[in-house]
């Protein structure tokens, strides 16, 4: 059961990170001429069909077929991992909250990822000199997360302090997160 749950969690993360990357790609603006997001898009035509119920809306930006499609597929996720493991939610409010706690927790830690690879790309541009489509992309996904916190600090020329004033706030958020995770669920 424990290797059916864990092949169950690898397939259904795959399918959440693609949405979830499709829907930020859109959030923020990316180029929709760029490879990555133009196999992106192909990879995830179930938004498309979602599409038809949901609207997107902040003038194209927020598509909201793509957030109901993450909701179905971290229920899928919960409901299948518990399942599979043997355990079962308490009610279906408690199954909800852990759905929507474990979504928060993991777009936060899908920041640090990418604020994390935005560091390591930049040095990589720097020393050879060369983009390539995945580099833009990570960078112009990281690009809102960011520019908060440049126009907080004084410019320092070529250094940039922002990631790391970044890292600090998705750090005090996830604590206080997991603390509010602690509350919701011990009191179902």
């Amino acid at each position: 059961m424990a290797s059916s749950a864990l092949i169950f969690g690898i397939l259904i993360n795959v399918a959440i990170l693609l949405v979830f990357f499709r829907f930020l790609i859109q959030l923020t603006g990316v180029s929709p001429y760029n490879p990555v997001v133009l196999s992106t898009v192909k990879a995830t035509k179930i938004v498309d069909i979602f599409s038809r119920i949901f609207p997107t809306v902040a003038k194209g930006r927020v598509n909201l077929a793509a957030i109901a499609l993450l909701v179905v597929l971290y229920l899928l996720k919960i409901f299948g991992v518990m399942y599979l493991s043997g355990v079962m939610p308490n009610s279906p409010i408690h199954l909800l909250i852990l759905t929507f706690v474990t979504m928060i927790q993991d777009l936060i830690r899908f920041c640090r990822y990418l604020i994390f690879a935005t560091i390591i790309l930049s040095w990589v541009v720097m020393f050879t000199q060369s983009r390539s489509p995945y580099i833009e992309v990570i960078q112009e996904l990281a690009e809102p997360l960011l520019a908060p916190f440049r126009r907080l600090l004084p410019n320092m020329g070529m250094i940039d302090l922002s990631p790391i004033l970044a890292f600090l706030a998705l750090y005090i958020a996830e604590i206080l997160m997991n603390e509010v995770a602690k509350v919701l669920l011990t009191g179902l």
